[in-house]
């Protein structure tokens, strides 16, 4: 499996502080099944700045340990950025994910729809999508699973057009919107769990019900999320993901991720 979200680097943002935190949380995380890991420190405006010369060098210096410690576990650059005035300012030279051209994206619940709309479209026109992170814990992607009338408001999330007039906060048609223009969507590990609560907890089944989940990652931080790695299967989360004759969303990663690691061990 491949985390796509994961504060691994020691001493960037608010992830562990300290190499050998780090070195137990990617062991964890190589027990769990995963097999790469995209490591994407915070990037937010006057508190979390680290340059991204800084992520690669803290990055090469984990690897680097981890393969000392023979933990087979493939290290991947990313920052999560914040959505706000200061981030097309970021995005002039932006770090994505890993070989792809995925930029992990944080919106808040602050932000004007219009704003998170005008701002993804801005990424996209410049050569890069846009990854929405954990979008159940956001309000501006709530919404009630429809029942037996919910034909009409399963259409309207996801057919609704690009819009000029002014939206609510709560408008289900902004992910509809971000969705139409390829954005992808991203899944906590620990939302599923109920970690942060059940409105949470719910936002993230309706989600994945309606299979807008394009990725998972487990948002880990720190020792302490450990636990949640053994409490839930991911793989479930994967496989009610895809589309029927879609082959599993990660295979491919993980397999060729695992099979780096492993000429890379074999070569020290």
């Amino acid at each position: 499996m491949t985390d796509w979200h994961c504060h691994l680097l020691p001493g960037i943002d608010d992830g562990p502080a300290t190499m050998a935190e780090a070195v137990e949380m990617a062991r964890a995380l190589s027990q769990a099944g995963y097999t790469a890991v995209h490591c994407t420190p915070h990037l937010v405006k006057g508190t979390f700045e680290a340059d991204n010369a800084t992520v690669r060098t803290t990055l090469a210096l984990l690897q680097a340990e981890l393969v000392r410690q023979r933990i087979e576990l493939l290290l991947l650059p990313g920052r999560e950025y914040y959505l706000d005035e200061f981030l097309m300012e970021y995005l002039e030279k932006p770090l994505a994910l890993g070989n792809e051209r995925f930029l992990l994206i944080e919106i808040s619940d602050q932000m004007p729809a219009e704003f998170v709309k005008e701002t993804c479209y801005r990424i996209k026109c410049s050569g890069y999508v846009p990854m929405i992170a954990h979008p159940e814990r956001c309000r501006h992607f709530e919404f009630h699973a429809p029942h037996n009338k919910g034909l009409r408001e399963l259409f309207n999330i996801f057919n609704s057009k690009p819009k000029t007039q002014k939206s609510d906060l709560n408008e289900p048609s902004l992910l509809g919107y971000l969705k139409g223009i390829g954005c992808l969507f991203q899944g906590n590990l620990g939302s599923f769990a109920g970690i942060y609560g059940e409105r949470v907890r719910q936002s993230a089944a309706n989600l994945n019900s309606l299979k807008m989940y394009t990725h998972f990652g487990t948002d880990l931080h720190s020792t302490k999320g450990l636990g949640m790695l053994s409490g839930i299967n991911m793989g479930e989360f994967i496989s009610s993901s895809k589309k029927p004759n879609d082959e599993p969303l990660l295979k491919s990663e993980s397999d060729q991720a695992s099979e780096t690691v492993r000429q890379f061990l074999d070569s020290q």
